[in-house]
């Protein structure tokens, strides 16, 4: 049984500090994964969540892990592995599963508590999003059955679940929506989630 544990948010706006999903106090030791960073550089985005979670109190270290070099370095794995909870950063989500994808960090993740911040949370599913197009393709792995993306235009959505099929729950999250993962899938915010299978609005929840 995978150990994984997922907050999914739809955009650091959503990232309450002090709610339950997320569980941040002042003694949680969290690590900031800038894989993704495409939208600002890596520090930036580092900083971004550090100043955001000043508030909780929290110990916050940030790891670039910007390449599959950087994905195998030993201090890279320890770092993230010896955290209470890993925030992975918005941005791209192909370059993200490129560097985590069989290596030691992508094992790493594959069995921590995670925040994931928009997009980036489709890369851990069996089937994630491409969002050059809008087709499944091949993410980590670390569940199935459900797939985790940002809303797109309406013709690619529309393409995204002929595609899909009704095989899978297609979660769209809003940039307010908050669904987390441990074993089950819950809805903590849902003013802007959108779940489907094939062209069906279905409940999430177990």
């Amino acid at each position: 049984m995978s150990l994984l544990s997922v907050a999914f948010v739809g955009s650091l706006d959503a990232l309450d500090p002090l709610s339950g999903a997320t569980g941040v106090t002042a003694s949680t030791r969290v690590c900031v994964l800038a894989t993704a960073a495409a939208f600002q550089g890596p520090r930036e985005s580092i900083d971004q969540v550090r100043d955001l979670l000043a508030v909780s109190g929290a110990s916050v270290v940030g790891v670039d892990g910007i390449d599959r070099a950087s994905a195998n370095d030993a201090s890279v794995v320890r770092t993230v592995t010896s955290a209470d909870l890993v925030v992975l950063v918005d941005g791209a989500v192909l370059h993200a599963r490129s560097v985590w994808r069989d290596t030691a960090l992508g094992d790493a993740l594959a069995t921590s508590r995670l925040i994931a911040v928009g997009s980036v949370g489709s890369v851990l599913g069996e089937t994630m999003i491409d969002p050059r197009g809008g087709a499944p393709t091949t993410g980590l792995g670390c569940f199935g059955g459900v797939v985790v993306s940002i809303p797109a235009g309406t013709d690619q959505t529309v393409r995204t679940r002929h595609l899909l099929g009704d095989q899978v729950i297609f979660i769209q999250l809003g940039p307010r929506s908050v669904v987390t993962y441990d074993d089950q899938w819950g809805v903590n915010v849902s003013d802007d989630l959108v779940v489907t299978r094939g062209d069906e609005a279905v409940s999430l929840s177990k």
